[in-house]
C-alpha cells in the first residue's frame, strides 16, 4: 500500500497542474480572430462542433460522440516533439501508461495491458492495423507520425462498432490530405546514440474530384547502452554485459504509404516495418543480461522483434437519395513476425519463431437519415464485415554460441500451426436526436468467429449512451459498453513449450460506465472535461508461471474491476498553448491479475502531463515556439516473481515499488524560415534515472537524456 507521503505527493502534483491551468487562463487574452483545424486555434463554437467520424461511423461533432474522445491535431503533434506513436498517446491521452515488454514497444489503456499492444484496436483512415494471428498492433516507428492531420481516440470499450481487438480503446489515425500539403517536405533528423531519421510528404488536389498524398519515414537508432554488472544481473549464470535501450537497428523502420480520393473513392495503400532490441534476453528464463554483438544475424536482424505490415483498401460511397449512402469497402492485409530471442546468454543459444500471415475481408455498411417530425431526428447505421486471415508459414530455427544450428523441437520445424479462420460480423446504430438537447445512442454488433480449431466462439457486443446538451457552454455523457477480444491465434496454436497455448481459450471481455461531463469557460479559450468509469474486465488470459509438462501455460481465469477519474484541459491565447491530462484509477477487486491493494502491478494510480507551447516574440515572428513537457509518473508495485534469480542466487520480491518520478522534455520549433523550419528536441532533460515494468520480471531502466535536431524544406 502507498505511504500516507506518497499520495499526498501524487495530489498535490495533480492540483498544482490543474491550478497552473486555471489561474493562467484568468490572465488570458481574447483572440477568436482565427478558425483552424488546430484544437488550439479554435475558439468555442469551433471546437464543440469540432467534426469527427470515429465514435459512430458517421462524421459528427465532438460534442455528440457517445463516447469520451480525446483529439491530437497536427499542431499538437509537431510542437510536441513525440518520436512515435507510443510516446504521443502516453503524452495527451488520459488512462494511458507505459509498460515494458521484453521485445516490443508498449502500453496500456486503463491498467489492462498484455505482452503485445493487444488491446487497443489501431486504424489507419478506417483500416485495422491489428495482426489477426497476433492482434498486435504496435505504437512504435513503423506508424510515421508526419503523414497525420488528427488522431483520434475512443476511450473505452468499442466493440459495438468495431468487433475484435476493440477491447479497452481505438484509435483512429486520419492521414492529411494532398490539399493539406499542396506540395511537398522533406525533413532530415539526427541525434545522439545514432538516430537518423527521414521523412518525404507529398501531395496535390488536382481538381474538385482528385486528391493524392504519399508519405515515406525511415528510422533507426542504436540504441543507449547501459552497463550492468554480474551483482545486478537477473541470471544463474551472472555476467557483466549491457543492456539496449530503445534500439531500433539491424534493418532500418520504414512507413511508406499513399492515399488517393475522389468524391465517391478512396484508395489506402502502405508498407511499414519497426525492428525493436530487446534490452534483456526475451526467450527461457527472460531478463537475463547478454551482448548483442554475441549473436549472428538472421533475416537480417539481430535479437529483438520485427513486425511487417502491408495494406490495400479500397472504399466507394454511393448516394441512393432520399437520405440513404451506401458504402462499400474491400481490404487486404498482410503481416510477418520476425523474432530472434536469446534464449541463454550462458551458452549464447537463441531461437527465431517467425510466421507470416495474410487477410482479407469487406465491409458493407448503409447509412439512413431520418426526420420524424416532432419525435425526434436522426442517423441509422447497419452493416456487415466479412475478415479471412490464413497463417500460410512459420518456422523455428534455433542456434547455439550465437550461430544457427538447425530447427527447435516443434512440429515439422514451424512454431505455429498452418491455418485460417474467419468471422462474420453485422452491426446496427441508432443515433437519434430527441430534441436540441437529448441525443440517445444505441449501437450493438454481433460477431461469429470460425476458428481452426475447438468451438467457434461468438459475441453479442452492446452500447448505449445518453447525451445532454443544455446550453452551448455545458454538455454530459453517460454510456455504458461491453466489448471483447478474441484469444490470439497465438496463444492457441504455437508449440514453444514455454508459450504454450490452449485452443479452447476464451474471449477476454471488458464492460464499462462512463459518466463525461464536459464545459467551457473563460471568453471562449478553455474547456475542462472529467471522465469517470468504472471498468469490470473478465475472463483475462493470464500466462500460469507455475504449469509444467503439457499443461497450457495460457488459461482464462483472471479479472479486474476498478474505477478512474480522467481529467483533459485545454487552454490558449495568441502566445501561450496548455494542455494538462491528470488521471487517478484505482483497483477494487481482482482475481489471477497483478494487483496489490488498490494498484494494479506495473500501472500507477496517480499519472499527470502539463504540456506548455509558448512563444514570447509573438508580435515579431508567430512561427516561433519552445515547448515544455512535464510528466509526473506516480509510485508503482511492480513485483519480481518466484522462479528469478539475482547474481546467481534465487530471488523474489512481491513487494517491490518503483518510485515516483517526474520527466521534462524541452524543446524549440521556427517555422516558414525562407521554406526552411528547424526543430531541436531534448527528451529527459535532468538525464533523471528512472525504471518500468510491465509483462517483464523486474522493471527496466528507460531512457535517459536524449537529443534530436532536424531540419525540413517545404516546396
Amino acid at each position: 500500500m502507498k505511504t500516507p507521503s506518497t499520495l499526498l505527493k501524487g495530489l498535490i502534483t495533480s492540483l498544482v497542474m490543474c491550478l497552473f491551468v486555471f489561474f493562467n487562463t484568468l490572465n488570458a487574452q481574447q483572440d477568436t480572430s482565427k478558425k483552424s483545424n488546430d484544437l488550439y486555434d479554435m475558439d468555442l463554437e469551433t471546437l464543440m462542433n469540432f467534426k469527427v467520424i470515429s465514435a459512430s461511423q458517421i462524421e459528427e461533432p465532438i460534442k455528440e460522440t457517445p463516447v469520451p474522445v480525446t483529439i491530437i491535431t497536427d499542431e499538437m503533434i509537431v510542437k510536441s516533439g513525440a518520436k512515435n506513436l507510443r510516446d504521443l498517446l502516453i503524452l495527451y491521452v488520459p488512462g494511458i501508461t507505459l509498460v515494458q515488454d521484453h521485445n516490443e514497444m508498449n502500453f496500456a489503456m486503463r491498467g489492462v495491458y498484455a505482452s503485445s499492444q493487444q488491446k487497443i484496436l489501431i486504424l489507419l483512415d478506417g483500416h485495422r492495423l491489428n495482426s489477426r494471428s497476433y492482434s498486435e498492433s504496435n505504437p512504435d516507428y513503423s506508424i510515421s507520425l508526419e503523414k497525420i492531420k488528427q488522431i483520434e481516440v475512443l476511450r473505452g470499450p468499442a466493440s459495438s462498432l468495431y468487433g475484435n481487438v476493440a477491447l479497452t480503446a481505438v484509435v483512429n489515425i486520419i492521414t492529411k490530405s494532398g490539399e493539406d500539403v499542396s506540395g511537398g517536405s522533406v525533413q532530415v533528423s539526427a541525434g545522439n546514440y545514432g538516430q537518423q531519421k527521414i521523412a518525404v510528404l507529398i501531395g496535390q488536389k488536382f481538381n474538385e474530384n482528385s486528391d493524392f498524398l504519399f508519405w515515406s519515414n525511415y528510422y533507426r537508432a542504436d540504441g543507449q547502452k547501459i552497463a550492468i554488472d554480474a551483482a545486478n544481473d537477473y541470471s544463474a549464470h551472472p555476467k557483466d554485459g549491457y543492456a539496449i535501450i530503445d534500439g531500433v537497428k539491424d534493418l532500418p523502420s520504414y512507413d511508406v504509404g499513399f492515399k488517393y480520393n475522389t468524391k465517391k473513392f478512396s484508395l489506402l495503400g502502405f508498407t511499414s516495418y519497426c525492428k525493436y532490441v530487446e534490452p534483456y534476453t526475451a526467450g527461457g528464463a527472460t531478463g537475463e543480461v547478454y551482448n548483442y554483438d554475441e549473436y549472428r544475424t538472421l533475416l537480417g536482424i539481430g535479437p529483438g522483434l520485427g513486425s511487417k505490415k502491408a495494406g490495400l483498401d479500397a472504399k466507394y460511397n454511393i448516394d441512393l437519395g432520399t437520405g440513404y449512402n451506401l458504402s462499400i469497402n474491400g481490404y487486404g492485409d498482410y503481416n510477418g513476425v520476425e523474432v530472434l530471442l536469446v534464449s541463454n546468454p550462458f551458452t549464447k543459444s537463441f531461437g527465431a519463431p517467425s510466421w507470416k500471415e495474410i487477410s482479407f475481408g469487406e465491409i458493407v455498411q448503409l447509412n439512413k437519415k431520418y426526420d420524424l417530425g416532432i419525435i425526434g431526428k436522426g442517423n441509422f447505421l447497419i452493416g456487415n464485415n466479412i475478415d479471412y486471415m490464413n497463417v500460410f508459414d512459420s518456422y523455428y530455427p534455433v542456434g547455439t554460441n550465437g550461430e544457427l544450428s538447425g530447427f527447435g523441437d516443434s512440429t515439422k520445424g514451424r512454431v505455429l500451426e498452418i491455418g485460417s479462420e474467419i468471422i462474420y460480423s453485422g452491426f446496427v446504430q441508432i443515433k437519434h436526436n430527441i430534441n436540441d438537447k437529448w441525443i440517445l445512442n444505441l449501437g450493438g454488433r454481433f460477431d461469429e468467429k470460425d476458428r481452426h480449431k475447438g468451438d467457434n466462439i461468438n459475441n453479442f457486443s452492446p452500447r448505449v449512451a445518453l447525451i445532454f446538451l443544455p446550453t452551448n457552454t455545458f454538455n454530459v455523457k453517460l454510456s455504458y459498453a461491453n466489448s471483447f477480444v478474441d484469444a490470439p491465434y497465438w496463444y492457441r496454436y504455437n508449440s514453444l513449450a514455454s508459450y504454450k497455448g490452449s485452443s479452447n481459450l476464451l474471449p477476454e471481455k471488458l464492460s464499462s460506465i462512463q459518466l463525461t461531463p464536459t464545459v467551457f469557460l473563460y471568453n471562449k479559450k478553455m474547456s475542462y472535461s472529467l471522465n469517470c468509469f468504472y471498468n469490470n474486465l473478465t475472463n483475462f488470459i493470464y500466462r500460469d508461471l507455475a504449469a509444467v509438462g503439457d499443461a497450457p501455460r495460457y488459461k482464462n481465469a483472471g479479472n479486474l474491476k476498478s474505477y478512474g477519474i480522467e481529467n483533459e484541459i485545454l487552454f490558449a491565447n495568441k502566445f501561450l498553448k496548455v494542455t494538462g491530462v491528470v488521471t487517478y484509477q484505482s483497483a477494487l477487486e481482482a482475481k489471477d491479475y497483478g494487483v496489490k491493494d488498490d494498484q494494479i502491478n506495473n500501472i500507477p494510480n496517480f499519472t499527470g502531463n502539463l504540456i506548455l507551447d509558448v512563444n514570447p516574440l509573438y508580435s515579431l515572428y508567430k512561427d516561433l515556439w519552445f515547448n515544455i513537457s512535464y510528466r509526473y509518473v506516480g509510485e508503482q508495485i511492480s513485483p519480481i516473481p518466484a522462479g528469478s534469480f539475482l547474481n546467481g542466487i534465487a530471488y523474489e520480491n512481491a513487494g517491490n515499488t518503483v518510485s515516483a518520478v517526474s520527466l521534462i522534455n524541452t524543446g524549440i520549433r521556427v517555422e516558414n524560415l525562407y521554406k526552411f523550419t528547424i526543430d531541436a528536441r531534448v527528451y529527459n532533460v535532468l538525464d533523471t534515472k528512472y525504471f518500468q515494468g510491465g509483462s517483464t520480471r523486474f522493471p527496466y531502466q528507460q531512457a535517459g537524456r536524449w537529443y534530436l535536431f532536424t531540419l525540413g524544406y517545404k516546396f
